[in-house]
């Protein structure tokens, strides 16, 4: 009988089940939403370039076919910029409501980003250290004071 009540018995699917931070978890549900508006405006800016309603806003990058990406042929950067900013968007709704795949949504942009970032230097500098503080401050959120090795 008792294996029937544990079969019964629903999986927590929460952030809430495992961690014992729940303040940092908020704090980056914050971040994550502040670094999504940006990459919204970031779209919206791809799309306007792309018009030729307004030039590159933004400054010289490091790699010149990049530049040449922004300066030239900027509509190429539009399905970039909202695969950035839809993956955001869902992750910091994911954070919001206190989700797994919040956190491990942005766990994953966090790192596809870093892994971009440095093509997009020196724009993306500071976009690096944002990114380490974001996974930072996840981790210690959903870990919280967790001992190495506890199961």
């Amino acid at each position: 009988m008792k294996e029937d009540a544990f079969v019964r018995q629903a999986p927590q699917s929460t952030l809430k089940a495992r961690m014992t931070r729940p303040g940092l978890i908020r704090a980056a549900a914050i971040l994550q939403s502040i670094y999504a508006l940006i990459e919204v405006v970031d779209c919206i800016f791809a799309g306007l370039m792309a018009l030729g309603l307004v030039t590159n806003p933004y400054p010289t990058m490091l790699f010149k076919e990049m530049q040449t990406l922004f300066d030239n042929q900027p509509v190429w950067l539009v399905p970039l910029f909202l695969f950035y900013a839809s993956l955001r968007v869902t992750s910091a709704v994911g954070l919001w409501r206190n989700r797994l795949w919040g956190f491990w949504l942005t766990i994953f942009v966090t790192i596809a980003t870093l892994i971009m970032a440095p093509l997009l230097l020196p724009v993306t500098a500071v976009e690096m250290l944002f990114d380490g503080i974001l996974i930072m401050v996840l981790l210690a959120g959903y870990f919280g004071d967790t001992a190495i090795g506890s199961k």
